[in-house]
C-alpha cells in the first residue's frame, strides 16, 4: 500500500511545491481586498439619505394612483442594502486571503495545527451572522412588496419611503469596487500565478465578481420605481449565497480539525 501523502513541514518545502511567492504583491492584494470590504461597510451610511422631493414623477404609471393623491407627498433617497450585503461574500474572501498569507509566512506544522480550528470557528460565526442578515433582508423585502401591491395608501407609503433610489451614487461605488477587485486579482496573480489553480479561492473570487455585476444590472435596468425592491431582493440572494459558502467551508474544515486532534492525542500518548 502506498504511503499517505504528507504536507511539507517547512516554508522552504512549501516554496519548492508552490513556487516562490512574491510577498509584496500578496500584501498589496490583501490590502486592496481590505479596501473593498471597508467601502462596502461604509456604503450603507453614505448612500442615500437627504430629501428627494415630491413623488409624483416616481409614481407615474403606477396602477391605482391618481395625481391628486400624491400632492404634498415627498420622499427621501433610501439607503440600499445591496452593496453593504456584498461584504458577506467579500469579507469571507478577505479571511481566506489572510489565511493564505499566514500559510506563506509560517511553517506548515504550526499552520496545520490552528488552520482547521480557526476556519471552523470563523465559518460558524459568519454563518450565524449571515442567517440573521438574510432574515432581516427577507422581512424587509416582504414589507416593501406588500406595501407596493396595496394601492392606494400602501403604494403611497412605499413610494414615500423607497420611491427613489440613488442610482448614480451606487454606480460610482460599484465602479470603485470593481476597480479594487481587479487590482486584488492582478496582485494575487503577480504574487504567484499558481494561485489561479486554487479552485476554491478562484471560485470565491468569481462569485464575488458575478454578484456585483448582477447587482449593477439590477440598479441600471429595472424601472426606477421598483429599483429598491430589486436591490433588496438581490441583498437576500447575496446573503443566501454567503450562507451556502459558509456551510461548505464549515463542513470542509471538519477533517482538518479531526486530524489535528488525532495528532495532538497521539503526541500526548
Amino acid at each position: 500500500m502506498a504511503a499517505a501523502p504528507r504536507w511539507p513541514r517547512t516554508r522552504e518545502a512549501v516554496v519548492t511545491v508552490l513556487g516562490e511567492v512574491r510577498r509584496p504583491f500578496l500584501f498589496l492584494a490583501g490590502f486592496a481586498l481590505l479596501l473593498v470590504v471597508l467601502v462596502e461597510v461604509g456604503a450603507g451610511p453614505s448612500l442615500g439619505g437627504g430629501a428627494a422631493g415630491p413623488i409624483g414623477d416616481a409614481a407615474a404609471g403606477v396602477p391605482g394612483l391618481e395625481p391628486e393623491m400624491l400632492e404634498d407627498v415627498s420622499t427621501e433617497v433610501p439607503r440600499g442594502n445591496g452593496i453593504p450585503y456584498l461584504v458577506l461574500v467579500d469579507g469571507f474572501l478577505l479571511f481566506s486571503v489572510v489565511m493564505l498569507t499566514v500559510s506563506v509566512l509560517v511553517s506548515q506544522r504550526a499552520y496545520g495545527r490552528v488552520q482547521g480550528v480557526i476556519t471552523l470557528v470563523f465559518s460558524f460565526l459568519w454563518l450565524l451572522m449571515t442567517l440573521v442578515m438574510a432574515l432581516v433582508a427577507f422581512v424587509l423585502l416582504m414589507v416593501m412588496v406588500g406595501l407596493f401591491l396595496a394601492p392606494p395608501f400602501g403604494t403611497i407609503a412605499y413610494l414615500a419611503i423607497w420611491g427613489y433610489f440613488p442610482r448614480g451614487d451606487s454606480a460610482v461605488v460599484l465602479g470603485l469596487l470593481l476597480f479594487l477587485k481587479l487590482v486584488f486579482l492582478g496582485c494575487l496573480v503577480l504574487a504567484q500565478q499558481r494561485f489561479l489553480r486554487v479552485v476554491p479561492l478562484m471560485a470565491h473570487v468569481a462569485v464575488s465578481f458575478l454578484l456585483q455585476v448582477l447587482l449593477g444590472l439590477v440598479h441600471g435596468f429595472l424601472p426606477s420605481v421598483v429599483v429598491s425592491i430589486g436591490d433588496q431582493l438581490w441583498a437576500l440572494v447575496i446573503a443566501i449565497v454567503a450562507a451556502v459558502g459558509s456551510i461548505i467551508t464549515l463542513v470542509a474544515s471538519l477533517p482538518a480539525v479531526v486530524n489535528a486532534a488525532r495528532v495532538s492525542a497521539s503526541r500526548r500518548q
